[in-house]
């Protein structure tokens, strides 16, 4: 079955919002910028300022790496509806994401809990680090086409690591002003716009 990949963290969970409620709480937040504000000024939380002592390093590291964490992460709202209406467009054929594969037990059951399309969960391999993770989900892509069409995500660095041959489509999400010479390239700052573009594709 052909069909389109979703990328999971700021895509369809609300990771940010518990790592900055948790981030706050253990090691401050000066200006209390909200999970939002952190989000769009530094897009990955590692990156914030003032959580560049190792111990807050360690802490993300760990969470990164807990099965119990992920069962409880927050739905980004209504994302679940919307991946459902998506599917039924274009089959969902896999979850593409750089969490390590040592937490999609716990990836899983939060899916099925927030019912979203039953499909494969593909992990980074322990062996490729954090930091390659998008370079890794990027030949990931490529590997899978024709058979994975394109995918939803949030991460506008996936681009950097596809090469202008790529046929797939990538669906930029929560993404206001972006422009970029590759042509399959759709920014689409709401669900909603994913869904509008993504019928416009796959009709």
């Amino acid at each position: 079955m052909k069909g389109i990949a979703l990328d999971i963290d700021e895509t369809i969970s609300y990771t940010v919002e518990y790592w900055v409620r948790q981030l706050s709480k253990k090691f401050g937040n000066p200006k209390n910028l909200t999970p939002r504000e952190i989000f769009e000024q530094y897009r990955l939380i590692q990156n914030f300022p003032h959580w560049q002592s190792k111990e807050a390093q360690d802490w993300i590291d760990k969470d990164r790496n807990s099965n119990e964490i992920q069962k409880d992460l927050p739905l980004i709202k209504n994302s679940n509806h919307s991946v459902n209406k998506l599917n039924k467009i274009i089959p969902v054929v896999c979850y593409l994401t750089t969490r390590p594969q040592s937490v999609l037990e716990g990836t899983t059951y939060w899916l099925e809990k927030h019912n979203f399309p039953k499909a494969k969960v593909i992990g980074k391999p322990a062996k490729i680090t954090y930091e390659d993770g998008t370079k890794w989900k990027a030949n990931m892509l490529q590997k899978l086409f024709p058979q994975v069409q394109g995918i939803v995500d949030d991460n506008l660095h996936l681009i950097d690591y596809l090469p202008k041959t790529y046929k797939g489509y990538i669906f930029l999400y929560d993404i206001k002003n972006f422009s970029s010479d590759f042509k399959n390239v759709i920014v689409c700052p709401t669900w909603e716009d994913v869904l509008e573009n993504a019928a416009k594709v796959y009709k």
